[in-house]
């Protein structure tokens, strides 16, 4: 009757064991998703942006992938910017 208690605790104990290596292995085997995005890191351009209008010289300077519309127009007088 006392063996058995120490038959059967060594038993639970190795299978405890294994079911471990089990998950160690199948966590080594799983590799992350990776997205394109982080694969290709994010490549800006800086842009220079000049007023046409002669009276209002504003310049801002952009650091984006694209410009818009709404970028390139002046905030003061409303007219196209030049981009350089």
């Amino acid at each position: 009757m006392g063996l058995d208690k120490w038959l059967k605790s060594d038993k639970t104990e190795e299978n405890e064991i294994k079911n471990q290596k089990k998950n160690i292995s199948e966590k080594k085997g799983k590799t992350p998703i990776k997205r394109e995005s982080d694969l290709h890191p994010k490549k800006l351009k800086k842009f220079t942006l000049i007023c046409s209008n002669s009276k209002c010289k504003y310049q801002k300077i952009l650091m984006k992938k694209n410009l818009i519309n709404k970028d390139k127009m002046c905030p003061k007088c409303k007219s196209i910017m030049k981009v350089k």
